[in-house]
């Protein structure tokens, strides 16, 4: 009779008990962690469906996109937005913002290394706001000196500094301090002195200053320059001049010239264009909820979602919303239809005939306050929200079952330990019995 070797019974016997408890916590876990996989993939795509709504329906996009044409380009540009009203302007730019820059009056043969008084202040004062740096605090490397370099840094790290940037710019061999306005317009005009510092040549490199560039005001005329409607701005921006649009000059035209016609209209291309993003985030929604909810077949395997209320719902209230009606109107109307699979389609002649003929209507019908896109985002808010939402106590409920599922996992390995220890002290004790009778058996061979 054979000896066993009573840790692999033991093993084995002990994995045996277990082994069913195993194989369903194990398949529970899989199920679990399969569910909340896919619950991530439909968040995700609902999320970013509802990006896509957002992006459309704000105080400055909307369904419609608007562009302008200009007769002549190079002297300004023109952005627009949903606000922006269709029809033709006329633009003569007189005069572009420039910043206020100057060279100081310092002594010939300075250096980035000159030292400066250590008393005293230097005062600035640009926009209606006034700030100081104070000499003796210029030293930063602790040398007991302070010097021009320092001193550009002293004035471009103060905290209270509004705009003025100082700089070291070399030049024919000679080495000049420079201070330039960061913004643009005449209210930009960088005031500066000296004070208390003792020393003349320094106070004075404040007082003699020479503008390198006058700053100025950007002018246009809303029409024929001299006769139109004249704007000043400090900044070569114009923003709301004409609802909707932003201006930006480049370039001053010579006096004389005929002013730039500026068109403002709906742009068909790049409405369908964000249209399309739109249907295309919604199909995608629409393709992931199909796929991680189908009850499965001969050729494809049952969705991780199968039979999942909550899933089903969002598509379900989303396709509501698309089905009802807004001022008036239905999307099959404008253009906009739901297929038999679920998903939007978009008959661009039927849209863009909708478009040319009342954007005003089709802008309502989509944007307008608890319209198309407010419903939309009304009906994806409560699974959306990041505490409460349903998709995150899905998530939570899915976790703590997982939670649960370890917690058994644990008491088996136990379970098995304890199996183990049993069967490894029977084995052991049947293998020395199985030994003794081996040397018995011995004895009467003899």
């Amino acid at each position: 009779m054979s000896s066993m070797d009573p840790i692999s019974m033991a093993t084995q016997f002990a994995t045996l008990d277990v082994k069913p408890f195993q194989t369903r916590y194990q398949l529970q876990a899989d199920k679990y962690q399969s569910q909340l996989k896919a619950l991530g993939e439909v968040e995700t795509a609902l999320r970013e469906f509802r990006t896509a709504v957002n992006k459309m329906n704000t105080a400055t996009s909307g369904i419609i996109t608007n562009a302008a044409t200009l007769s002549e380009e190079g002297f300004f540009t023109a952005s627009t937005n949903a606000n922006a009203l269709t029809g033709n302007y006329q633009i003569f730019v007189e005069q572009v913002a420039t910043a206020h820059q100057m060279s100081t009056g310092m002594p010939a043969g300075i250096t980035s290394t000159t030292e400066i008084p250590t008393t005293g202040t230097l005062d600035f004062t640009i926009d209606g706001e006034t700030f100081s740096v104070d000499l003796s605090t210029v030293d930063n490397d602790g040398d007991g000196k302070a010097t021009m370099a320092e001193l550009a840094t002293a004035i471009n790290t103060n905290s209270n500094n509004k705009g003025v940037n100082a700089t070291l710019v070399r030049a024919d061999g000679e080495t000049h301090f420079m201070l330039s306005s960061t913004e643009t317009g005449v209210a930009n005009t960088i005031q500066v002195s000296a004070s208390g510092t003792g020393q003349a040549w320094f106070d004075d490199a404040f007082t003699n200053t020479t503008d390198i560039s006058t700053p100025q005001d950007a002018v246009i005329w809303l029409g024929p320059q001299g006769s139109g409607l004249k704007l000043t701005n400090g900044s070569n921006t114009f923003s709301g001049v004409i609802d909707g649009v932003d201006i930006t000059v480049n370039k001053a035209q010579s006096a004389g010239d005929t002013p730039i016609s500026m068109g403002i209209a709906a742009d068909s291309e790049a409405t369908k264009e964000q249209l399309n993003t739109f249907i295309d985030a919604y199909n995608n929604l629409v393709s992931t909820i199909d796929r991680l909810t189908s009850t499965g077949s001969e050729d494809s395997k049952r969705g991780a979602l199968a039979g999942d209320p909550t899933t089903r719902s969002i598509e379900s209230q989303l396709n509501n919303v698309l089905r009802s009606q807004f001022e008036g109107k239905s999307l099959m109307e404008v253009g906009l239809s739901i297929n038999r699979e679920g998903k939007l389609e978009l008959d661009e002649k039927r849209f863009t005939a909708a478009q040319q003929n009342n954007g005003a209507a089709l802008e309502a019908m989509f944007n307008g306050d608890g319209n198309l896109f407010d419903s939309l985002d009304s009906a994806m808010e409560p699974y959306l929200k990041f505490s409460s939402g349903l998709f995150s106590s899905r998530k939570d409920a899915i976790k703590q079952n997982l939670s649960r599922i370890d917690t058994k996992q644990e008491a088996l390995q136990r379970k098995y330990d304890m199996a183990y220890d049993r069967y490894l002290a029977q084995f052991t004790q049947m293998n020395q019995i199985m030994t003794q009778m081996n040397q018995t058996s011995g004895l009467f061979a003899m």
